[in-house]
């Protein structure tokens, strides 16, 4: 097989190999994340209980906590598992949500707007699991979901990853707008307090019930919305008549008036404004990827030092 195919299987569906060779790069976001002691409303703050040398505290064992933790003499008081939190780095789980519906696998520019935030999950996976915190989520291809618990650890990351390389692979081509409402709703339900949410998607199919679900969030943890967009998406390319075929219907796109143009972008801006008042009403972090971006970069505010005030 040669390396043009196989660069060119890699832009259209997430490429395992590809996404398990990120965990080098996402070390250069750790670095950022321990110098900024946490990202500006992301990931992790740290100075309140966590992994780290100081014995702060007990509380009861939850899947995923790593076993070498277990605090066996409270265990064997109480007759139910414990485990042990410690001050310095904060006990910080993520959940995210990856949108790999219909609208996601389209792209002009580098990659598919799925593979783009299969990227960024996978950063972000890695992040979390190498920081010693537990990572889980809900991945919605389009027709059905797929909740993965919270759990620790390099496997946890591995297995997240390969759900994403499968859901891809499996994603119906057909729409099915209702199954974006309850894969959100599902990825709500297990939020727990100071849970990090990370939501990544193109948001064409949330509506207000969505919107609902998203703010149930605001008061138990922090949120991101990782908007991805692929640049014809917000700007027309040059005048003239486009052929458009979809897996149920073709038709023809005629650009050559200015009236037309100045309408095209209309959609994309009208639904980037709406992500930023939703952002400003949640208090979360907005964070824009285009398909040509680098995975890594786009991240990279999100573990940035915060500025005095």
């Amino acid at each position: 097989m040669s390396p043009d195919f196989d660069r060119q299987s890699a832009a259209v569906a997430p490429s395992q190999h590809d996404l398990i060779a990120l965990r080098a790069r996402a070390a250069a976001l750790r670095t950022l994340a321990a110098a900024a002691r946490g990202p500006r409303g992301g990931v992790h703050r740290g100075t309140t209980p966590g992994r780290g040398l100081d014995f702060a505290e007990v509380r009861p064992y939850q899947a995923g906590d790593d076993l070498r933790n277990v605090d066996w003499r409270h265990t064997a008081r109480c007759g139910r598992p414990f485990t042990k939190l410690f001050h310095e780095e904060r006990e910080q789980p993520v959940r995210l949500f990856v949108d790999l519906g219909a609208t996601m696998r389209f792209g002009t520019r580098r990659m598919f707007k799925s593979v783009a935030a299969a990227k960024v999950a996978a950063l972000l996976a890695w992040t979390t699991v190498d920081a010693g915190d537990r990572i889980g989520g809900v991945i919605h291809d389009g027709r059905t979901y797929h909740d993965l618990p919270a759990r620790a650890r390099e496997h946890s990351a591995l297995g997240f990853i390969h759900r994403l390389v499968t859901s891809a692979a499996d994603a119906e081509i057909a729409r099915n707008p209702a199954s974006f409402g309850a894969a959100l709703q599902a990825f709500a339900r297990g939020v727990r307090p100071g849970t990090c949410a990370v939501v990544l998607s193109d948001f064409q199919a949330l509506d207000t019930t969505g919107e609902h679900v998203l703010h149930t969030l605001r008061t138990a943890t922090r949120i991101t919305l990782v908007h991805v967009f692929d640049a014809l998406e917000s700007t027309p390319p040059p005048p003239g008549i486009y052929r458009i075929a979809t897996p149920n219907a073709e038709c023809s796109l005629d650009l050559r008036d200015d009236a037309a143009r100045a309408a095209y972008g209309a959609p994309f801006r009208a639904r980037s404004e709406r992500l930023a008042a939703l952002s400003r009403h949640l208090g979360a972090t907005l964070l824009p990827l285009a398909t040509d971006d680098d995975p890594l970069s786009a991240l990279a505010p999100l573990f940035q030092p915060r500025r005095a005030a």
